[in-house]
């Protein structure tokens, strides 16, 4: 009974592996400047919409912030490297670490389930985006700071779209790789025994708010890292880029793809970037289609596009095992 789920977990990988390398091929095969500009685009917000899946696929918390974090570890990255000329490589890292410092801000709210957690952290997205809009000596206020340099990682200048694809795409491997690694562990266990019911994890010896701020931190450094890629990709911070709106995108990108699986997270992302973008030639109504390709991915229920990827994917391998099975036993007309 065990070797069917191994032999489509293998295959579901396979499936991985094969977009991995269609992602690595996409600047060499199309080398366009705007495609690669916003296929990179799509892997930050893919980025962030992994940061989610960890507090509402797992831990089932509704995070209304993540646009604060995004917005804090970019202008944390952008004041570095154009103030203070530190590498990028310290910006980087500072800017997951001031992140994941502004998120032990929420522990109080931790204690807040559903809608009302939201409305919290909906409230601090909200805080966040008027001292970015206010703060002018330390933000440049509404005109935002211009003029952030590329990337670099030691000697080497990442100058260019394709350079920073690159280094877009590994991040987010590297994030993928590792949550997948985080979740089975001790941490995982608790956070998806919280999703389940609050009262019986307590009961089993499972502190609550401890690993419920873990998961606020684990989300906001990775989001933190999401916004550093965002500052020096876009090399211009507004803003008007991290309002509460942009939080419910990547909502939006967690739900589409399917709420729990971190390659929904990362097929939502990828769905709610670009669809726009191919809509373009639909003109007034390119935003009418997209919301209401939106309502019918929203009907796939929790599990998303992953989930309904998946399960096709195992009834084909069901059908096929069937055919093997009948034809290795003549069963077959």
């Amino acid at each position: 009974m065990s070797a069917r789920p191994q032999f489509h977990a293998g295959y579901l990988w396979a499936g991985r592996i094969i977009m991995l390398a269609c992602l690595i091929a996409v600047p060499i095969l199309y080398p366009q400047k705007y495609v690669v500009h916003v296929l990179g685009l799509a892997m930050i917000f893919a980025i962030a919409a992994l940061a989610l899946q960890v507090l509402l696929g797992f831990a089932g918390l509704l995070s209304i912030g993540q646009a604060a974090f995004l917005g804090i570890g970019a202008y944390t990255s952008a004041i570095l490297t154009t103030r203070y000329k530190l590498p990028f490589e310290l910006a980087f890292l500072a800017a997951g670490l001031s992140a994941g410092i502004a998120s032990l801000t929420l522990v109080p709210i931790t204690r807040l389930r559903g809608v009302y957690l939201a409305v919290a952290t909906l409230g601090f997205t909200i805080i966040i985006h008027l001292v970015l809009l206010n703060e002018e000596w330390l933000t440049g206020g509404s005109f935002g700071i211009l003029n952030i340099p590329w990337p670099s990682l030691g000697p080497w200048s990442l100058k260019g779209e394709t350079a920073i694809y690159y280094l877009c795409l590994g991040v987010l491997v590297v994030t993928f790789v590792a949550l997948h690694r985080l979740m089975p562990s001790r941490f995982g266990r608790a956070l998806q025994a919280i999703m389940l019911e609050e009262d019986a994890a307590r009961a089993c010896g499972v502190d609550l708010t401890y690993y419920k701020s873990q998961a606020f931190v684990v989300a906001a450094i990775i989001t933190g890292f999401a916004g550093s890629l965002f500052a020096h990709h876009s090399q211009y911070l507004n803003p008007n880029d991290f309002t509460f709106w942009k939080s419910i995108e990547i909502v939006l990108m967690v739900a589409v793809g399917g709420i729990g699986s971190f390659a929904g997270a990362v097929t939502g992302a990828f769905v709610v970037t670009l669809l726009p973008e191919f809509l373009r030639a639909a003109d007034e109504y390119r935003m009418v289609i997209f919301g209401s390709m939106l309502i019918v991915f929203m009907g796939l229920g929790h599990r998303g596009l992953a989930g309904l990827f998946s399960t096709f994917a195992l009834r084909v391998l069901q059908r096929r095992s069937l055919a093997e099975h009948a034809s290795a036993h003549g069963l077959t007309r």
